[in-house]
């Protein structure tokens, strides 16, 4: 009798070449090695024989060419269909820049990267075993906070001056469940999906890391002898870790280790309360989701033409967050420059979407960086009810995909540079989301 069967598969994809960390304003060439970096790629055949893969990476984004790469090297997969490999990237900060086009990246790289991601999507593929699926939904609020306050001035600030007395509160809200899939046998978890909403930019400076997504995993494996883990990051645009009530320090690999070992200490004794999920059928479905550029308007792009004539910006020096709060020169130029490049192209954006239905449990791929409340939207209005996983940056492109009642306050991600699609983006991806959902649950 057919049933769903899984196959997990990995590669290490630690720079060994010269090539500059990704997620920053300026360049990092990585010099030391602090943890390995992996992609990995999970296979998982429905009943019907219908086949899918979620390559997880621990890298910024992937890119276009990068998920092109990907499937053009799967090709030869029997049964498997392009649109059928999902991406989700880690959004770690310290990976290599893989964005074609970018200051810093290495194509050597690049290219390397994308033959280890068709090798463990291949291996996975050939490892296809005979499983049961099982659900659970963890639960964490001490390491992820709302990054935008709201300030005595009625604007919002993006990461505030740490115990500033200006802060009246944060914008909008955290989403501390952590849903759990796994795929077990014999009743016993062998590869678990852990899906956290949180940023993973705690270490900075030039070592290669995972970051926190690194811990949880290395944490559970070493706890659970036999388990498997790939971490996907939610939707966590205007999430980070950074307390604004905390010390003035909050970053660095200790602060990796202690959230990743947090979140890890908050999963593992929910792994004992999974409950199995009757079914074995697989369904997928994807879109392409056309949006339009970001709205300008004259009074905008004066500032930027007159800030970007009177300020400097040396890339040799990196842009903090105290930059981008107190609108420092270096800053107002480099945005300005960013802004006056989006007035000149107006050319409409096209992003994927996916999800893919195991049994009734559903996994949702977005693009970008998306606000939290994207997020809860879905699995809290659109599947409410059901098992659910909600997975960023999918398609390659690291641009945050805010609410529209988040412009015109203030902070960094709002800006045209950090947000260069329409203000109506949101809205459209809801919608697209909402009508590829309806055709499969």
């Amino acid at each position: 009798m057919a049933t769903l069967s899984f196959g997990l598969a990995r590669r290490v994809i630690t720079p060994r070449v010269p090539v500059s960390l990704a997620g920053y304003f300026t360049l990092r060439p990585w010099t030391h090695v602090l943890d390995d970096l992996l992609v990995q790629a999970l296979a998982v055949r429905g009943a019907a024989g219908n086949l899918a893969v979620v390559v997880q990476l621990d890298l910024v984004s992937t890119s276009p060419e990068f998920t092109g790469g990907v499937r053009a090297g799967c090709a030869d997969i029997a049964g498997l269909r392009s649109e059928d490999i999902l991406f989700a990237a880690s959004h770690t900060h310290t990976a290599p820049e893989i964005r074609g086009g970018r200051a810093g990246a290495n194509p050597d790289y690049t290219r390397w990267a994308i033959e280890r991601s068709i090798e463990a999507v291949h291996e996975a593929v050939a490892e296809l075993r005979p499983g049961s699926l099982a659900y659970a939904c963890a639960r964490d609020d001490r390491f992820a906070f709302n990054r935008r306050y709201w300030m005595a001035d009625g604007t919002v600030m993006t990461n505030p001056p740490r115990r500033d007395p200006r802060i009246k509160g944060p914008e909008g809200v955290t989403d501390p469940e952590i849903p759990l899939l796994a795929f077990c046998v014999d009743g016993q978890p062998r590869v678990l999906l852990a899906n956290i909403a949180n940023h993973p930019d705690t270490i900075s400076g030039c070592g290669v890391s995972a970051d926190w997504h690194g811990f949880v995993r290395r944490r559970l494996e070493s706890s659970r002898p036999g388990l498997q883990v790939v971490t996907l990051t939610g939707c966590a645009g205007n999430l980070n870790h950074f307390d604004p009530h905390g010390p003035d320090e909050q970053s660095g690999y200790d602060t990796a280790r202690r959230i990743g070992e947090g979140y890890a200490a908050s999963i593992l004794p929910v792994l004992d309360q999974l409950q199995p999920l009757a079914g074995d059928d697989l369904r997928t479905a994807a879109a392409v989701l056309t949006i339009g550029p970001r709205e300008i308007d004259e009074a905008a792009l004066a500032e930027a033409r007159d800030h970007a004539a009177r300020f400097s910006f040396d890339t040799s020096k990196q842009l903090t967050s105290e930059d981008l709060a107190q609108r420092s020169p270096a800053a107002l130029k480099y945005f300005a420059d960013a802004l006056l490049a989006l007035a000149a192209d107006r050319r409409d954006r096209h992003v994927e979407i996916h999800a893919l239905r195991l049994g009734p449990a559903v996994l949702v791929s977005l693009p970008g960086e998306p606000f939290t409340e994207h997020g809860l939207h879905i699995r809290k209005e659109l599947l409410a009810g059901r098992p659910a996983l909600v997975a960023s940056l999918g398609d390659g492109r690291a641009v945050y995909i805010p609410n529209r009642e988040n412009y015109g306050r203030g902070g960094y991600e709002t800006t045209p540079r950090s947000s260069p699609y329409s203000m109506a983006a949101g809205e459209i991806l809801r919608r697209g989301v909402r009508d590829l959902l309806a055709g499969m649950v």
